[in-house]
C-alpha cells in the first residue's frame, strides 16, 4: 500500500521497489533488478477463481554531468496462461529514459504516469480494489509522453504532455492490480497534465490537478481533481475529489481512505462513489464501493492481504480477494 503522496510523487517514478537487487554499481553508473510474483484466490460474487501474475524491471541510473545524471526503466506485467482470457500475457508498465537533476527534479520520456496521477494519490492504499470513484476519470499509465516532476521544500510540481496516439487506451480500477489496458477505438491528437501540492511539516499534504485530453473526433474530455492527506504516526487519512467533462456529459466521485498499522498489520477501510450528470444523468450513480483490508507483513518481501468489496450499485454482487504476493 502507499502511505503518503510524497512516496507516490517522485520515489515511485524512479526507485521502482525497495526490495530492487543492485546488480552494477560502480563510476557513477548503478543498474538494479526488482520483480514479484503473486497469487490471487477471488470470488466476484459468482465464481471464486486462482489467478497467478509476477511482474519484472530494472531502473538504471549514470552521472553525464555535475548534478546531472541519466534516468531509464522498463517494467512489465505477466499473467498466468489460463487467467489471460483475450489480454495479452505479457504487457508494459512504465518503459523510459530520460534524466534527474540535484536540484531541479526529473523529467522522463516514453510510458508512465501522467502528471494527474499525482493528484488522485491520496487514496491509492487498496492492493486489489480502490480506484471505482475514478474509473474513466483518470486514465492511467499512458505512452508517448514527456513527464516532469520536481520537490522543491514542501512544494510538488508536476506537468505531462502527451503525443498523438493512434491507439488510445484507459487503465480501469486499481492500477496496482495489473489489469491490462482497454482499448476504446478512439485516437488522441494531443494531451496536457499538470499538478501542484504542498506538504506541511504537521503531517497535512495538499494537491490539485488538471488533466486534457484532444480527440481526433468528438469533444475534449477535461478533467479535474483535488486531494488531501494526513499522516499521524500509524494513522493515514486521505480524501480526493474528482470530475470530468467531455461535451455535456460528466461524471464526479469523491474518494475517502483511511489505514492504521499496527507492527506488522495493516488495517485499512475506504469509501469511493461516483455519479453521472449532465447529458448522461440517467445512468445515476456508477459506483457506490465500501471498502475493508488487512495486510500482514512477514518481511520486507512478503506480504498476504484479504479485501472485501460491498457494492452497493443495484444488482451488483459483492466480491472479496486473500492473496499473497513475493517481491524482490
Amino acid at each position: 500500500m502507499k502511505k503518503t503522496i510524497l512516496a507516490v510523487a517522485i520515489p515511485a517514478l524512479f526507485a521502482a521497489s525497495a526490495q530492487a537487487a543492485t546488480v552494477y554499481d560502480a563510476d557513477g553508473v548503478s543498474a538494479d533488478l526488482y520483480g514479484r510474483m503473486q497469487f490471487d484466490i477471488a470470488n466476484d460474487g459468482n465464481d471464486t477463481d486462482g489467478v497467478g501474475s509476477a511482474r519484472f524491471g530494472f531502473k538504471a541510473k549514470s552521472e553525464i554531468a555535475p548534478g546531472v545524471s541519466g534516468l531509464a526503466r522498463g517494467e512489465w506485467q505477466i499473467r498466468a496462461e489460463n487467467s489471460t482470457s483475450d489480454a495479452k500475457q505479457l504487457s508494459a508498465r512504465h518503459v523510459y529514459a530520460g534524466f534527474e537533476f540535484d536540484d531541479a527534479g526529473t523529467v522522463v520520456f516514453g510510458q508512465t504516469d501522467t502528471a494527474f496521477y499525482q493528484a488522485v494519490a491520496a487514496t491509492d492504499i487498496f492492493n486489489t480494489y480502490g480506484y471505482e470513484a475514478f474509473n474513466l476519470i483518470e486514465d492511467g499509465r499512458q505512452e508517448g509522453q514527456i513527464v516532469y516532476n520536481g520537490e522543491f521544500g514542501g512544494f510538488y510540481v508536476g506537468a505531462s504532455y502527451q503525443f498523438r496516439d493512434e491507439n488510445f487506451k484507459i487503465d480501469l480500477g486499481n492500477p496496482n492490480s495489473g489489469v491490462p489496458s482497454v482499448p476504446t477505438n478512439e485516437k488522441l491528437d494531443s494531451g496536457y497534465a499538470g499538478t501542484l501540492g504542498y506538504n506541511f511539516d504537521f503531517g497535512l499534504g495538499l494537491y490539485g490537478g488538471y488533466h486534457v485530453e484532444k480527440f481526433a473526433a468528438g469533444e475534449d474530455k477535461k478533467n479535474m481533481a483535488l486531494s488531501a492527506t494526513y499522516s499521524w504516526e500509524d494513522l493515514y487519512l486521505g480524501a480526493a475529489y474528482v470530475g470530468t467533462e467531455m461535451g455535456d456529459a460528466e461524471l464526479k466521485g469523491y474518494d475517502l481512505v483511511a489505514s492504521y498499522d499496527i507492527n506488522a498489520v495493516s488495517l485499512y477501510t475506504g469509501y469511493a462513489a461516483q455519479k453521472a450528470e449532465g447529458s448522461i444523468s440517467d445512468q445515476g450513480d456508477t459506483a457506490k464501493a465500501f471498502k475493508l483490508g488487512a495486510a500482514y507483513k512477514f518481511n520486507s518481501n512478503m506480504k498476504a492481504w484479504a479485501e472485501y468489496l460491498n457494492n452497493g450499485l443495484e444488482g451488483a454482487d459483492n466480491e472479496w480477494t486473500i492473496a499473497v504476493q513475493y517481491n524482490f
